[in-house]
């Protein structure tokens, strides 16, 4: 026996359900009224509201984990620096063990040939800067006496004017003193800050070292048991990545440091070592930082020495940077940190934006670690860093296809194209002869013959 709906329902006033193989006189899928098919928004607007809200919620918790660490920056900034560290000691430290020393004294060994060394360092840079500086105040004085000339030339000014902008100056920083000691005050709470940062950083260090294994191993129980074999293989990849990075990017800092260091020195620049320093510092920050102390080296040689020496400094810097382009790059650091110059740009001024010149130094590092654990994670590199297909070239580009609708509207074609067959089937079918019509053949007899009274034709 039919059931019949009603027009309340949302099914036309007649219509009945027609019995299904196996389940009786039901219907599965009831059609929505008329009213709610008409106010229903489209498939593609629902699709791209999920994404945009799922968007939206990462969004916002990856800017509430920056804010939580710009908060705490004083923790978070010495342990980043530590794992830094860490991992440029690990060459060193795993040398120790290989020395079969035991493991605690391996890592004190490890820590205090890092910290005389760095002390050896700062001291001798010291030492260089304070009897070149002398040198350099007389030199800018004397540049400056020129330019206040050139100036005075140019403008029109005479020396009074300029000379009464210097007493100016002057008076201001004696009607501001408050100011200037409220800068030294905040300057020294800035300093207390740092040698508790140094503090921390050194601690946190020696045990990454000592015990940096164990505590990866705690961490990973934290993770249910089946994500645990991928939590830490994604974890060896990116402590790789990021040794590789920092030791890689130590030696071409080094060697960035020493050229234009001897540079500097045979041309009787002043600074020469404390500005070879902070070329090394600088080449931690890729592509900006050699651009910005390597200027800077070439600003205090044009101030000192002159137009030639400066142009000689900017050669050697030139030629340095395509060493490390072409020579260093692919051999030192290798398929440690595969980052397109695009993704370096982008972190760097994201990295600057939120965090200034330590922002600049450590978003690489942590890009590639991240980097790196992603490829492990989705199965693009092996656990060594290797890919999986040595032929496969992923960023080849490949030519669009012709047709390649989206998924939603690829179904939508599919079923019309399903539709149509099956009404070219249907209709095929109705076309042909029921079981019980016949099919017969006109004989010869029922064939029409000339009409009678008429016989053949004359011949």
């Amino acid at each position: 026996m039919t059931s019949t709906r009603t027009h309340d329902e949302g099914v036309e006033p007649g219509r009945k359900l027609s019995p299904e193989a196996g389940h009786g006189n039901t219907l599965h899928q009831h059609p929505q009224p008329r009213s709610l098919q008409r106010a229903a928004a489209p498939a593609s607007l629902v699709i791209a509201a999920a994404w945009c809200w799922r968007i939206l919620v990462v969004a916002v918790t990856v800017l509430g984990l920056i804010l939580l660490a710009a908060r705490f920056y004083l923790p978070v900034l010495p342990f980043i620096f530590a794992l830094l560290l860490a991992a440029l000691l690990h060459p060193l430290h795993v040398g120790m063990r290989q020395l079969r020393l035991p493991r605690a004294l391996a890592t004190w060994a490890t820590v205090m040939v890092a910290l005389l060394v760095m002390a050896g360092v700062g001291w001798f840079v010291w030492t260089r800067a304070a009897s070149s500086y002398t040198q350099l105040i007389a030199q800018v004085d004397s540049l400056s006496s020129q330019m206040r000339g050139y100036v005075g030339r140019v403008t029109g000014s005479n020396t009074m004017q300029l000379a009464q902008l210097q007493n100016s100056a002057v008076s201001w920083l004696q009607q501001h003193s408050n100011t200037v000691i409220g800068g030294a005050l905040s300057f020294g709470t800035v300093l207390g800050e740092l040698v508790t940062g140094l503090i921390v950083t050194l601690f946190l260090t020696f045990y990454f070292l000592e015990a940096g294994d164990r505590i990866w191993s705690w961490v990973v129980r934290l993770f249910p048991q089946n994500v645990q074999p991928s939590v830490n293989g994604a974890g060896y990849r990116s402590w790789h990545a990021l040794s590789g990075w920092v030791v890689g990017t130590a030696l071409i800092a080094l060697f960035h440091g020493v050229v234009v260091g001897f540079t500097l020195f045979f041309l009787n620049v002043p600074l020469a070592f404390a500005l070879a320093v902070l070329v090394f510092i600088g080449s931690f920050i890729p592509i900006i930082g050699s651009f910005v102390f390597g200027g800077l080296a070439v600003l205090v040689t044009l101030v000192s020495q002159g137009l030639v020496p400066a142009l000689v400094v900017l050669a050697v810097l030139v030629i340095d940077s395509q060493i490390e382009a072409h020579l260093l790059q692919p051999f030192v650091v290798g398929r440690a940190v595969a980052l397109h110059p695009v993704a370096i740009v982008l972190a760097l001024t994201a990295g600057g934006v939120v965090g200034g010149i330590f922002g600049a130094i450590i978003v690489i590092p942590i890009v590639a670690a991240v980097h790196a654990a992603v490829k492990y994670l989705t199965g693009v590199e092996d656990l060594n860093g290797n890919p999986r297909r040595v032929d496969a070239d992923r960023m080849a580009p490949e030519p669009p296809p012709q047709y390649a609708p989206l998924p939603l509207y690829a179904s939508a074609v599919v079923a019309a194209e399903a539709a149509r067959r099956a009404g070219e089937e249907q209709s095929k079918q109705n076309d042909r002869p029921g079981p019980n019509e016949k099919t017969t053949k006109p004989s010869a007899a029922s064939e029409p013959g000339p009409p009678k009274g008429h016989g053949a034709p004359p011949a």
